[in-house]
């Protein structure tokens, strides 16, 4: 779908300076959208937004100069800095991510106290990557063409900046690249102006790579998943082997400077949760309770129901699958665990949808606790498996999840015994999961006396 574009956005109340500012972009082929500011503005903040340019001061005639210091300039110009606080959030939205905010000033003194006046008051406007500025009054007729590369020289200053903007733009070449390459193994009989034969040999090649690549009956239920899926090896070779020009020894300065794997930590806890879950977990969306690696709450509170699992206390159960000596600690993760049951089918009987009863292996998902402190390892059961090593972060809560290896059974996805998904485990770690199993059912047994 062709989309209007926001990566440049322009922000001014004199329509000509719109005009004289967005055509530079345009004759040099890079698209810039320019909104006239008004303060009754009031469409949907905008997304995706990399470079904004905002006039300083979109509520004034001209330029309010001052050699004020920066606690003088927030208490006697406090409405132009809320207007310009309050366009900001008009136009780019919270969600946005990483952009440069650059405004048109003469005055650095004025964005100075913009950023203390936004900190101060605890202002929720999109936090920019970089804040810069250009002297608009210097852009001349004259010399107004240097203005984008005035702008490129103010971003490439900074190398974490430039990567921001490098991983969207090779992303979005190797798009076009893969595309490319498709096109270019299609024979070109049609006749010039025709493109019939084409699009039909491009339908018979993406339905091949599709049901390749998901299997025949996912292929036809998610087609659009299947394509792209089988299109990744391609975008990921075009991916690794785009052009840069940045020193990434400043930007991953951590793992150059590391002597060792356990030298590279994460910021906060709580992140490294996040990569975990934006690695391993998908939402549940519209797939079945059959679909590899859904996770399936099942009524721990329910003692018949438990009961038919081969389970006759849930607490001495959950006790055995994570030793905690603790007796607070551990009555408070029990309570606020979750019994689950997590379909691991094989991976290929699931990608033909080959007729089978479905296999689930019992478990627990608990929130998150240190493991290293309060488990007793020496007492963990062989059949008990932490899955990932790590722990993930699903709707702002931290889980780990917990496997119990002795307690597999095969049934529908319209057991009774199951209640809502929660969320689906991807392939890499269901295809550990199935390394994992395999190895604790092979395991060979030694008779002892």
């Amino acid at each position: 779908m062709i989309e209007k574009q926001n990566k440049i956005i322009i922000v001014d109340n004199s329509e000509d300076e719109l005009e004289r500012l967005g055509k530079v972009f345009l004759e040099i082929g890079v698209g810039c959208r320019t909104f006239l500011y008004a303060t009754d503005y009031d469409a949907e903040p905008l997304k995706n937004v990399r470079i904004a340019f905002f006039d300083i001061n979109l509520t004034l005639g001209k330029e309010f100069l001052s050699g004020e210091e920066k606690e003088e300039i927030i208490a006697n110009h406090s409405a132009v800095l809320n207007d310009l606080a309050y366009a900001i959030e008009q136009f780019i939205s919270i969600e946005n991510g990483p952009y440069a905010l650059i405004f048109w000033t003469k005055n650095k003194e004025l964005i100075d106290a913009f950023i203390q006046y936004v900190n101060e008051r605890k202002i929720a406007i999109p936090n920019p990557i970089i804040i810069t500025h250009i002297d608009k009054t210097q852009i001349t007729d004259d010399n107004v063409g240097t203005l984008p590369q005035l702008v490129l020289d103010l971003l490439n200053s900074n190398e974490k900046i430039k990567f921001l903007f490098d991983l969207e733009n090779n992303a979005k070449k190797s798009g076009e690249n893969t595309l490319n390459r498709i096109y270019d193994i299609l024979p070109k009989n049609d006749p010039w102006g025709e493109s019939q034969q084409l699009f039909e040999d491009l339908d018979k090649v993406l339905s091949k790579i599709a049901a390749s690549t998901l299997g025949f009956g996912h292929a036809k239920e998610n087609p659009k998943k299947a394509v792209y899926e089988g299109l990744l090896p391609i975008l990921n070779y075009e991916f690794l082997n785009s052009e840069s020009n940045i020193n990434w020894n400043d930007i991953v300065a951590q793992l150059n400077q590391a002597q060792k794997y356990n030298d590279i930590v994460s910021p906060d806890i709580n992140i490294q949760h996040k990569v975990n879950a934006l690695y391993h977990i998908e939402e549940y969306n519209k797939q079945t309770k059959d679909t590899r690696g859904c996770i399936i709450e099942i009524d721990k509170n329910n003692p018949e129901l438990i009961a038919s699992f081969g389970i006759n206390n849930y607490d001495t159960w959950f006790n055995d699958l994570i030793p905690i000596d603790d007796k607070i600690i551990r009555k408070a993760i029990r309570g606020s665990s979750k019994m689950i049951a997590l379909e691991f089918s094989a991976a290929c009987d699931y990608s033909n949808k080959k007729n089978r009863i479905n296999k689930y292996i019992l478990g627990v998902v608990t929130d998150h606790f240190d493991i290293d402190t309060f488990l007793n390892k020496v007492r963990r059961s062989e059949s008990s498996y932490h899955i990932g090593g790590c722990c993930f972060q699903h709707n702002n809560t931290n889980y780990n999840i917990w496997l119990n290896l002795n307690y597999v059974f095969g049934t529908f996805e319209n057991d009774e015994r199951f209640g809502n998904p929660l969320f689906i485990l991807k392939k890499e770690i269901m295809d550990m999961l199935g390394n994992k199993y395999a190895s604790h059912i092979s395991r060979i047994g030694i008779t002892s006396f």
